[in-house]
């Protein structure tokens, strides 16, 4: 109800904003019963402008707005580079928020942490967190058998999606190694 109030006031004074600017240029030279004398030898005579119905309307989104968000993870390559381990995604529903994973190259039976850090300004580099503080959000562990991939969701109560939104996301493992990272993403 609160979004809905301010985009109707904002399309309002959109177009009260139009209508006095365009009432202001059509009737200013009338009242004044004086037409402005050309500045210039090469004056030009002003054409007539028609009116047009056109209607513009600009919607804002805010962060209340988040409610399905998308990360993938990647890992260090055994070549040097980095290679893709998977995503993670987070929607909200009416039983809370669902976290899927999708994770493959992960170690056969060693638990993975799921860490968040708000980091500010990184220039698109999700790795520039390691010192930062994580978030204080509680995720599940995640674990695999011997095959090294993980399929699986989870529900997460008492989270919503927006304070997630913009977060980097690590998965530790082995006592805080940053095994795997990504950046959290409308």
């Amino acid at each position: 109800m609160k979004n809905m109030f301010k985009k109707t006031f904002c399309a309002a004074s959109v177009f009260a904003i139009a209508g006095v600017l365009g009432g202001c240029t059509v009737e200013c030279p009338k009242k004044r019963g004086v037409m402005h004398q050309p500045r210039h030898p090469e004056y030009v005579q002003p054409v007539e402008v028609m009116e047009s119905d056109t209607i513009i309307v600009y919607q804002t989104y805010e962060d209340a707005d988040v409610n399905h968000l998308y990360a993938k993870i990647y890992t260090h390559s055994s070549h040097g580079g980095e290679s893709k381990m998977g995503y993670i995604k987070f929607r909200e529903t009416e039983d809370g928020l669902k976290m899927m994973v999708d994770l493959k190259d992960m170690r056969p039976n060693v638990p993975y942490s799921v860490r968040l850090y708000k980091c500010g300004s990184c220039h698109n580099d999700v790795r520039c967190c390691n010192a930062n503080k994580a978030m204080n959000i509680k995720l599940p562990i995640l674990k695999t058998g011997a095959s090294g991939h993980l399929k699986e969701t989870y529900m997460i109560h008492g989270l919503d999606a927006s304070r997630l939104d913009g977060a980097n996301v690590y998965l530790e493992r082995d006592g805080g190694y940053k095994a795997g990272w990504g950046k959290l993403e409308k």
